[in-house]
């Protein structure tokens, strides 16, 4: 068995053509697709699949390698590249060397968001979060200075839910983007917003110092949002020319 799992050149396009481009912000290539219209496709029982998910639920199957396909779809259409990033045995996409790539999914949602541009790149989305998970999970989502935030300036803007969504998804977005680095899961008390600008729908992220110190992290990261009518998409990302 080969240590790559192989994606037939049509699947690849029978995916790309269904798929929509989201644009996040400059320099990132995203797509988005609708789980629901892949199932005439039957990808997951037409590809060999890899060790991480061949006990998985079918459900997680078919999320698993839409993602892959759309990534590998994306890595083709606009760098041409065409090799495989999905090993058989190892947890993570294996990019090509100069380019980084992120992929999530939520209910019927996947986003896939690639570039050869990239200091470091991490993505998320996230359907709302109900009132009451609001309420009973804000502390483990939201840093004191955060709940400072929501009362100061973040309720003009958005219900409660909403914000804890925001803060939850972009929290996401970030440990995907500091991972080649961490290789470590972070709490998510361990790391803060320091900056959010609600028109431009942008933020500043910040880890703790004992944090930064220990897995050598940057003292600032730039993100921001999109929001749909059910679900919000967050971006962790940053051009190598920026400042």
């Amino acid at each position: 068995m080969s240590h790559y799992l192989y994606i037939p050149e049509q699947i690849i396009k029978s995916i790309y053509e269904i798929s929509s481009p989201i644009f996040l912000t400059s320099e990132l290539f995203c797509y988005g697709l609708d789980l629901s219209k892949t199932h005439h496709l039957h990808i997951d029982q037409r590809l060999e699949h890899p060790l991480k998910i061949a006990q998985a639920h079918p459900k997680r199957q078919q999320e698993y390698i839409c993602g892959r396909v759309l990534a590998q779809a994306v890595l083709s259409h606009h760098f041409g590249l065409d090799q495989s990033i999905t090993s058989m045995h190892e947890h993570l996409p294996i990019w090509p060397s100069h380019v980084l790539g992120s992929i999530s999914h939520s209910q019927n949602k996947l986003i896939v968001a690639l570039s050869n541009n990239a200091n470091y790149l991490g993505i998320d989305i996230e359907h709302w979060v109900t009132s009451e998970f609001a309420q009973e999970s804000a502390h483990l989502v939201l840093t004191p200075s955060e709940f400072d935030l929501w009362k100061s300036k973040a309720a003009e803007f958005f219900d409660f839910a909403y914000y804890v969504s925001l803060i939850f998804s972009v929290k996401e977005s970030l440990y995907k983007a500091v991972y080649p680095t961490a290789k470590q899961y972070i709490d998510f008390l361990e790391a803060s917003i320091v900056d959010i600008n609600f028109e431009n729908q942008t933020l500043t992220l910040t880890f703790l110092p004992k944090i930064q110190q220990r897995y050598q992290l940057l003292e600032h990261y730039d993100g921001g949002w999109t929001i749909e009518q059910d679900h919000i998409m967050t971006w962790v990302f940053q051009a190598h020319h920026s400042a």
